[in-house]
């Protein structure tokens, strides 16, 4: 009679789906056998198994970016991703990063260089005048948003990118690839470009204006080196080709951006006439 109720199995309820189950784990949904409530042991032990975890450590992602991106991007296309952090909650992981720094390090330095060609609206001023003068107030505010939201116009402009990847890196490879293959080399190469404003940003003590600037302008440089390391293996050209087609690929996305001002500018150009 203890033999055999030594063998009666130790089942538990899934929490999540209600599936019953031997093990650890749960073979339908792949919850944690013991999911208990929220304590800070619990919390604790989720925020070292999310720096070093079994799902997908921070830190050997962070080391593959930087050391073997195009390995790691084909790793994930061939579903070798359990040692990897997805690439979107590795972004917003990052963006997080970015933003905290820019709240504790960021000296508004747009703001500053701004303020230098604010022209002060004359009482007597004309037509003319008060519409340049709304006209330059609504392209400050543009440099402002785009500066000020760096984070937001990242996401909201990555379809523009991965269009632009897909454009240049050549036929054959668009016919191998979905659009959501490419969109992972994408997202991999926009957390190597944020970390570098990460750390120009860290930076800014030492010197705001100066780091500000190396931020802006190598950025795109930045850009095209991180595509260029992320999408080789996956696309098989050498580095000059795969650097090239980075390359067009920058052009052409800052070309779709700047449509999309343009049109913005001339509706607001439009919309000051009219009121005026």
């Amino acid at each position: 009679m203890e033999t055999e109720i030594n063998s009666i199995p130790n089942t538990t309820k899934c929490l999540n789906c209600g599936t019953e189950f031997e093990g650890d784990f749960c073979p339908k949904c792949g919850q944690n056998a013991e999911t208990g409530r929220y304590t800070l042991k619990f919390i604790a032990d989720n925020f070292m198994t999310a720096l070093s975890g079994k799902d997908g450590s921070i830190w050997f992602t962070l080391k593959s970016l930087f050391t073997r991106p195009g390995e790691m991007i084909v790793d994930n296309l061939n579903g070798k991703r359990k040692k990897y952090l997805s690439p979107f909650p590795m972004l917003f992981m990052v963006l997080t990063l970015y933003l905290l720094i820019v709240t504790l390090f960021n000296a508004s330095i747009l703001d500053l260089v701004l303020e230098d060609y604010v022209i002060p609206l004359p009482a007597d001023a004309s037509i003319k005048e008060i519409r340049e003068h709304e006209f330059q107030q609504f392209l400050d505010n543009c440099l402002r948003f785009y500066y000020g939201h760096y984070t937001l116009c990242t996401i909201v402009t990555l379809p523009l990118a991965v269009m632009a990847a897909r454009a240049c890196y050549g036929k054959n490879n668009r016919k191998r690839y979905y659009w959501a293959e490419y969109i992972v080399g994408i997202v991999y190469a926009t957390v190597i470009v944020i970390l570098f404003r990460c750390l120009t940003k860290l930076f800014y003590p030492l010197g705001a204006e100066t780091f500000s600037a190396i931020g802006i302008l190598f950025s795109p440089l930045v850009a095209i080196v991180a595509n260029t390391a992320c999408f080789r293996k996956m696309l098989g050209f050498s580095v000059a080709k795969t650097a090239w087609r980075s390359v067009l690929s920058r052009l052409l996305y800052f070309l779709m951006m700047a449509t999309i001002l343009f049109f913005i500018i001339v509706i607001f150009a439009i919309y000051i006439v009219a009121k005026y």
